[in-house]
């Protein structure tokens, strides 16, 4: 049965329609597209123009645009501004990344570049990354007991993902016919070289500890007992790692007994290894050596400071934080305490309940006498800011019925009479 009632339109029926564009005899798209389009080149050029005000002092806005469209590639630098570059490279992988990209910028690449780079990698980590890898090889360096490798080589070994002995590494899958990776928690390469875990510990050779070449000059040792031969690319023939053989200090340790003698033998043995298959001879090995050293030296040096004076800016930025957030703190807890002279006004006991020692350079601000008062607002002074004026009514109030409960019951009139002991009268029991 249908209802004689009307229906009611629906909403979308109800609604005003649009009105239409060709109605207007005044509309000219033409015109509003144009008007547009201009409003919006207007809008980007403002912000364009926000953005590189950001961050710009007087002097960069007046030659902002001095060489705007001037673009020269970077290999077209000057060979001193590019060394300057790999200079203030704080990462190893970007310097070789860059520096291999072609043969000129390879050229380039200088060892206190290698060093640098390796130092700034890990500025507040001393025995991580990089620059405990440099720590180590600067470590045989400065006992002259390695070949000094160069640059290129330096950058490698800092780079080294796998085993650098190839076809004769230890840990070699012969189904891919690649070496053993590095492990990759290891920041050392034992006797200059990038060695993989097996190398070591089957390419090596282990001397008793009362060997007489420990601690001496020219003898690159790993984990104090560990002698290793020298390594020679099969590419370059470049000699690197250790400078004498394991057989020849054998051969010393057999033929001599007296530790002098033993000593003369090295060092002649050394001198010999420089001129045979060093890249340098004796003389200049110890000024290459001596320049490695001071680079590094200089290099940690400026790194140590870098830290120290960040570490004093954020300590300062700490301090500065916290005594403002300790002034936010006490302008508010000074609000609570005001508000609970207010609330306990009219106790007998209000200078009891609300004796405190405010606490200037603290971030406690305040510390009651009372343990009850301390108890009942700790939660309050422990977090001021979302304290609600309900929750220190609340606090107040009970306060103030303990301390008016020990008033009614002379509490502490009891407490100064035991203190000097006298007796009480009936009047005071």
């Amino acid at each position: 049965m249908s209802s004689s009632r009307p229906s009611r339109a629906s909403r979308s029926l109800r609604k005003r329609p649009p009105a239409k564009l060709a109605d207007d005899l005044d509309y000219d798209l033409e015109t509003l597209l144009n008007e547009h389009e201009k409003s919006g080149v207007d809008y980007r050029a403002k912000r364009d123009a926000k953005k590189q005000k950001t961050g710009q002092s007087e002097e960069d806005e007046k030659y902002a645009d001095a060489f705007k469209g001037y673009d020269i590639p970077f290999d077209a630098l000057p060979a001193l501004c590019i060394e300057r570059i790999f200079a203030m490279l704080d990462s190893p992988q970007d310097l070789y990344n860059l520096a291999f990209s072609s043969k000129f910028l390879t050229s380039l690449v200088t060892p206190e570049a290698v060093i640098r780079s390796a130092v700034f990698n890990n500025l507040r980590k001393r025995d991580k990354g990089n620059r405990k890898i440099m720590t180590n090889v600067m470590g045989y360096i400065s006992n002259r007991s390695i070949h000094v490798p160069s640059a290129h080589r330096m950058l490698r070994l800092l780079n080294a993902k796998s085993c650098e002995r190839g076809d004769r590494c230890w840990g070699k899958n012969l189904n891919t016919g690649k070496a053993m990776a590095l492990n990759r928690n290891s920041c050392n390469r034992p006797f200059g070289l990038a060695l993989c875990d097996k190398c070591v510990k089957f390419g090596t050779t282990k001397v008793p500890y009362s060997h007489f070449s420990r601690f001496q000059r020219g003898v690159a040792f790993h984990q104090w007992n560990l002698l290793m031969n020298p390594s020679r690319d099969p590419k370059s023939g470049e000699v690197n790692g250790p400078l004498i053989e394991v057989l020849e200090l054998q051969q010393i340790e057999n033929t001599y007994a007296n530790n002098d003698d033993k000593k003369s033998a090295l060092e002649g043995i050394v001198q010999k290894a420089l001129t045979n298959d060093g890249k340098y001879c004796p003389m200049h090995y110890e000024e290459k050596a001596l320049a490695y050293h001071e680079m590094y030296e200089n290099a940690e040096k400026e790194a140590d400071e870098h830290v120290a004076c960040a570490l004093e800016k954020d300590q300062q930025k700490y301090r500065e934080r916290r005594e403002e957030r300790i002034a936010k703190r006490m302008t508010r807890i000074r609000s609570i305490y005001a508000s609970l002279e207010e609330i306990l006004d009219d106790c007998p006991l209000k200078d009891v309940a609300l004796d405190c020692r405010w606490l200037e350079s603290d971030e406690r601000c305040v510390k009651f006498s009372c343990h009850v008062v301390e108890q009942k607002l700790g939660n309050i002074i422990s977090a001021p800011a979302s304290a609600s004026e309900r929750s220190i009514n609340n606090a107040a109030e009970s306060i103030k019925q303990i301390f008016n409960t020990l008033h009614e019951k002379n509490f502490f009139c009891i407490l100064l009479h035991r203190k000097f002991r006298q007796p009480l009268s009936k009047g005071d029991l």
